[in-house]
């Protein structure tokens, strides 16, 4: 028993050539070309029959044109920028032109009325995952509390006190921090002295970069320089050819300058330090991250670089800053006063306006009430006249008295 199926959408079917190879060379090539003319099928073009069977494929799709190509029927829709494509080819295409990864953004606002069930499962989902990411972070030892509500290990407060004992303030970063891990200063308990990490960029050298793990805090800055900039020192320096304009200028007339922290637009301001001076004396008064950054130009008015002045300068800009806030603290305050005393005031009148309405609502219901029972004693009357009006003037005096009492 055969089956009958509804037919496609294009009921044509794509027609394909199938081409055989004839090994027999004592066939006659002229009765190939006869048999190929009386072939009906063999007029049809190959890229037509291609064209054909394409076309029997793009029915159309309520996604409608291909937004890439515009040429076939759009298939898929991008998660993320809901971009219609029709193939692979110009689901690159549009990744590429629009710099798009194609990953749905799962915090992207739908409003209330266009959200799905689907919509609320993924939200669901999108919770839970941050809920088990929180419980994740605070089983790891290491990112489960950062430095301000947790206890130094012994050699890191030693250190910490040792720089504040010497007017210096010494920031530790969480452990995790690569900077943190790379830090090699200590504090030695047995001398009371500190070994520095120290980092020189040299900025006139394409930004060149060494590193001094170990610099005792008591040797002058013109001695740990000396390496660099002197063409006769014995100590090894890689890519040292590359520092002669420093070298030339001499030590004495190079612009040492030291990354700021802890003040306001730190990032592109710096201290100016001596280089006749040690380093305990140029880190004094100063705050640090883990170890100093210090910069070293060759050029008198170093571009890029906004130099500090003096302590003065820092305290006037920081106290500049806090009188700002001060100011703005009181203004704030001061506009809120006002609208509470506005909102307060708008709250008694339009208490005193409730009262005198609710009075009125009083009275109007008190004057229905004594219309009801004169009404109602009108209807009750009794056929004796002679004592009607008596008993109505009690009733309605009664009420009136009642009436007056609950007014006072």
């Amino acid at each position: 028993m055969k089956r009958l199926c509804s037919p496609p959408y294009n009921t044509q079917e794509p027609v394909v050539l199938k081409k055989i190879a004839h090994d027999n060379n004592n066939e006659d090539k002229t009765d190939d070309h006869s048999n190929t003319a009386n072939d009906p099928i063999s007029d049809v073009d190959e890229d037509d029959l291609v064209t054909g069977q394409k076309e029997s494929i793009d029915f159309p799709t309520r996604l409608g044109k291909c937004e890439v190509c515009a040429a076939l029927e759009a298939r898929y829709t991008c998660p993320k920028c809901e971009v219609k494509t029709c193939c692979l080819n110009c689901v690159r295409i549009h990744k590429k032109e629009l710099e798009c990864d194609g990953i749905r953004d799962r915090t992207k606002f739908i409003p209330l009325k266009d959200m799905t069930k689907m919509d609320f499962m993924s939200d669901y989902y999108f919770l839970e995952e941050c809920t088990r990411y929180v419980e994740d972070r605070k089983g790891d030892r290491v990112k489960r509390y950062t430095r301000y509500n947790c206890e130094l290990p012994i050699h890191l407060y030693r250190l910490r006190q040792a720089a504040k004992d010497r007017k210096c303030t010494l920031k530790i970063l969480v452990q995790n921090f690569e900077r943190h891990k790379e830090n090699t200063t200590y504090y030695d308990w047995k001398t009371k002295k500190i070994w520095w990490r120290i980092k020189w960029i040299f900025v006139n050298a394409g930004s060149l970069c060494y590193v001094d793990e170990k610099c005792l805090e008591d040797r002058y800055l013109r001695d740990l320089l000396d390496k660099y900039v002197n063409k006769e020192s014995e100590e090894e320096v890689p890519e040292k050819r590359k520092l002669e304009y420093y070298q030339s200028k001499g030590v004495q007339r190079l612009k040492v300058l030291l990354k700021s922290e802890g003040i306001k637009k730190c990032k592109d301001r710096f201290y100016l330090l001596d280089v006749n001076k040690t380093l305990k004396e140029n880190l004094r008064g100063k705050t640090l991250v883990e170890y100093p950054c210090i910069y070293i130009s060759y050029e008198e008015d170093a571009s890029g670089f906004d130099v500090i002045d003096s302590d003065e300068d820092v305290e006037a800009v920081t106290k500049q800053h806090l009188d700002n806030l001060e100011t703005y603290r009181q203004a704030v305050l001061e506009k809120q006063r006002r609208e509470k005393d506005k909102s307060s005031s708008t709250d008694e009148e339009e208490d005193a306006n409730d009262i005198i309405a609710m009075q009125k609502l009083q009275k109007e219901t008190r004057r229905k009430e004594r219309q009801r029972k004169r009404e109602e004693y009108e209807r009750k009357q009794n056929n004796n006249f002679l004592f009607t009006d008596e008993q109505l003037m009690e009733v309605l005096s009664s009420t009136t008295e009642d009436e007056e009492d609950q007014d006072q």
